[in-house]
């Protein structure tokens, strides 16, 4: 196990006159000029004393991980947190590597389907065409403990290329773990043809044979053009070569128990190989699976026994009373639930996914049925880690808590697994942290309209001081749950920082180019503030602040000599 040795920092004050040193600081809070994105590689931190999940079935009861630079830089039991970290207390804490949602549309941004432009093949389009940093839900799946999702539209037939992506940034390509990672294929219906499941299973096949035209078109021009007339180029044709050949798989979006095996047909006729997403109705069919001998990534987006097939076949003409039909309701329910496990117990390679879930928000509430109708903890992180990592070809960058891997961490009170009471509360993508507080019910806060108790967002006016010199700065700061993020703003420029505010106490950090860490730590007392700076080696520049008034309160409460 490796161990971070805490080195101690020169106080430079004792060796730089005043005017000097502070011009130092400000000096070093100027960011470089960027040309290019560039992701920001987050502070350095380390949650200390906490369960270490590293891996399925590999457990650190007291440890201590450390995050730098986007990276995990040392985990294990004897892991000192280092001098320049952020130290958040892991007591009653467990770590587990990022959960991956192995199929999502979490993140795109499409305009509505009536305004559509129709899309029954769109295969030479990456999904991060329509993926927006910003989109709102992001912040719905991170709650749910979600770092990293393979993304990709569902609503052609021919759907274009997942991509894998981080779920916390400002930049697409920063935020980008690994492109074109699979063809999606669906049985979806279009507003124009193919519309019907009819169309659609002609549209998939023509398609198919279109491609194996062209590739083959393309081949033959390519040994010999002379004397040939060039192929056309057809870019969607030409990007499923590579999946219609069966040199790379699809990623097939079906749901039912039929679709299953149209899908087995369509393979067999054309020699394609898959993955197989959505596979609610799984369970039905477990042994055609095995034989088919494919991943199943399955949805816990789980229907009720009347969305099921045979739903109707087993109760029409029965007469049926209340008691068996809450009998069969509970016989459905629990075949739906033990999807999942059923299928691992079968053996096959399973993964989990978010997809067709009208909001992420029941995720976690899904997974705990799920695990109670049989699926066991264990299987269920590897589903959500070890096997998306894997699956996606990441498995040298995600999936457990490793050394050098990247620093996507979930970090929970209580079991997730098993816990109704559990929660998240923290999230590290790419090592950069979000907090979040312990969901309330609604209404929890009343309905006075006011503020909610322990909000620090807003505009501050803070003074730094250093041996008797002082420079104003501004800070501004967003705040969702205990998650804040914003920055500092010199005369020289600006700083994002981001962290957390709990009890009364802020503490933020952000990386300034060229000079390291800069680390903010605050006590704050309704609109005013008091701590400390540390940027580098330099430490203990004093902050006092006091909040500005917003201009709403201002114009609802008259100017300040009014009061």
């Amino acid at each position: 196990m490796s161990r971070s040795v805490p080195r101690s920092r020169p106080d430079l004050r004792t060796t730089i006159g005043r005017t000097s040193l502070l011009l130092l600081v400000f000096l070093l809070l100027t960011p470089a000029v960027r040309t290019t994105a560039q992701l920001d590689p987050g502070g350095v931190f380390a949650v200390h004393r906490a369960r270490l999940v590293t891996a399925p079935g590999r457990v650190v009861e007291r440890g201590t991980i450390v995050v730098r630079g986007g990276l995990i830089e040392a985990v294990g039991r004897d892991v000192q947190p280092p001098a320049d970290a952020v130290v958040i207390d892991g007591e009653g804490l467990t770590v587990y590597p990022g959960f991956i949602d192995a199929f999502s549309q979490v993140g795109l941004v499409l305009p509505p389907v009536r305004e559509r432009e129709p899309a029954p093949n769109i295969a030479e389009h990456t999904a991060d065409a329509w993926f927006d940093p910003a989109a709102e839900g992001l912040t719905a799946y991170r709650r749910q403990g979600f770092t990293t999702a393979l993304v990709a539209r569902n609503d052609g037939v021919f759907s274009g290329q997942a991509v894998v992506m981080n779920l916390a940034g400002e930049d697409t390509r920063a935020m980008t773990v690994r492109s074109r990672v699979v063809q999606v294929l669906t049985y979806s219906g279009q507003r124009d043809y193919p519309s019907t499941l009819m169309a659609v299973v002609a549209y998939q096949r023509q398609t198919l044979i279109d491609t194996q035209y062209q590739q083959m078109l393309l081949e033959r021009y390519a040994r010999r053009p002379q004397g040939m007339e060039r192929p056309p180029h057809d870019a969607a044709l030409e990007a499923l070569i590579p999946a219609a050949s069966g040199q790379a798989p699809f990623l097939v979006d079906v749901h039912t128990e039929n679709d299953i095996k149209r899908l087995r047909a369509l393979g067999e006729e054309f020699g394609i190989r898959y993955w197989i997403t959505g596979a609610q109705e799984g369970h039905r069919v477990v042994d055609l699976l095995k034989s088919m001998g494919v991943p199943v990534i399955v949805s816990l987006d789980l229907p009720t026994p009347e969305r099921v097939t045979g739903y109707w076949f087993d109760r029409a003409y029965r007469n049926l009373d209340e008691e068996q039909t809450k009998e069969l309701d509970d016989r459905d329910n629990a075949a739906i639930r033990g999807n999942a496990a059923t299928l691992v117990k079968a053996g096959l390679t399973v993964a989990l996914c978010t997809s067709g879930m009208s909001s992420p928000d029941r995720f976690l509430a899904n997974l705990r049925l799920v695990v109670a109708a049989g699926l066991s903890p264990q299987d269920a992180l590897k589903a959500l880690t070890v096997t998306p990592a894997t699956l996606f070809g990441l498995a040298d960058r995600l999936g457990t808590l490793e050394v050098g891997k990247i620093a996507d961490l979930t970090v929970a009170s209580g079991d997730l697994f098993t816990s109704d009471e559990a929660f998240v509360t923290h999230l590290f993508v790419d090592g950069r942290m979000e907090s979040f507080e312990q969901p309330r019910p609604r209404g929890a806060f009343g309905s006075g309209g006011g503020r909610a108790a322990g909000t620090v967002a807003g505009t501050w006016a803070l003074s730094l001081s250093l041996q008797g010199e002082a420079e104003a700065v501004t800070l501004t700061l967003t705040q969702e749950g205990t998650a804040v993020r914003g920055e500092i703003l010199s005369p020289m420029g600006p700083v994002a920082v981001s962290g957390t505010f709990e009890e009364g106490r802020l503490v933020v950090s952000g990386q300034v180019p060229d000079a390291g860490t800069l680390s903010f730590s605050a006590t704050v007392d309704g609109d005013n503030l008091s701590g400390t700076i540390a940027l580098g080696p330099m430490e203990g520049i004093e902050v006092t602040g006091r909040k500005r008034p917003s201009t709403r309160s201002l114009e609802e409460g008259g100017s300040r000599h009014d009061r």
